[in-house]
């Protein structure tokens, strides 16, 4: 009696676990998805199809291009006649498949010293171990475009990580390297290197926060590295445009250091 029991608990089992088998996670039973393999973070309709896709401009699976404008200023008391210096930002993104181009300059406003600064150029290429991580590798070059004495051009390299353990929540870290090749007026120069790590949350379809802390090493060799916090409010108008601010802050040091940008986009396509 007991053994004709177990086959009929067994196959019952069986028959409730292809109802509610869910391959892509997206909590459509697979068989009334639509559309399998959905990626991780797209949030889908009843039929398991793409909906709505959590990720910032950057972060995307899919081709576009974006560009970003934006404006504030940077704060720093170590260096002279430096103090507080507003810029004005141009980026252009151009994203392809797993591969990312970008090229950025800016317009600097100081006392007695106005004009553009340098200009980044960058190519990154993302790699995906699974549905959750996200790898990114990247190279870049930075143009002496800002009038400075003994300014020259620098390269760079670039290495970050995304985790999204569930939907709208992300963990990230990265570290990134400087090759000075400024010439030495001002005094001994040094490569820098600078590391972040954070978390950031969708709380709706249109709003994100994140929350970072970072280090970096200063380019003069005297000068001590930033311990700073950093928090960044983004927002998906519509479609098409989106709104970001960011703000950073020295936590350590007894000078003041700070930077804060609005920053406005458009998506293209």
């Amino acid at each position: 009696m007991i053994k004709p029991f177990c086959i009929a608990l067994l196959l019952t089992g069986c028959l409730y676990a292809d109802e509610v088998s869910d391959t892509d996670f997206d909590g459509v039973p697979d068989r009334l998805d639509e559309c399998p393999n959905t990626p991780f973070l797209h949030q889908v309709n009843a039929k398991g199809c793409t909906t709505v896709e959590l990720r910032l401009p950057d972060e995307t699976d899919r081709d576009s291009m974006t560009m970003t404008l934006s404006s504030g200023y940077q704060k720093n008391d170590d260096l002279p006649n430096y103090l507080k210096q507003y810029k004005t930002k141009v980026q252009l993104n151009y994203y392809h498949n797993d591969w990312a181009y970008s090229i950025r300059t800016s317009y600097n406003t100081k006392e007695e010293n106005d004009g553009f600064g340098d200009t980044t150029l960058k190519v990154r290429k993302r790699f995906r171990p699974n549905d959750a991580v996200r790898i990114n590798l990247g190279i870049g070059v930075k143009l002496p475009t800002y009038d400075y004495p003994g300014n020259k051009t620098d390269y760079k390299l670039y290495s970050s990580l995304y985790y999204y353990p569930e939907e709208g929540l992300s963990l990230f870290g990265g570290l990134n390297y400087t090759f000075i090749q400024d010439d030495e007026v001002m005094g001994a120069l040094q490569n820098k290197s600078n590391l972040f790590l954070g978390a950031g949350y969708f709380f709706t379809q249109s709003f994100y926060a994140n929350l970072g802390y970072s280090y970096e090493q200063s380019k003069y060799v005297e000068e001590h590295a930033e311990h700073a916090l950093s928090v960044t409010l983004f927002y998906q108008i519509t479609d098409r445009w989106f709104a970001s601010v960011y703000y950073k802050q020295d936590i350590l040091d007894e000078d003041f250091h700070d930077e804060l940008y609005f920053n406005l986009g458009y998506k293209f396509w």
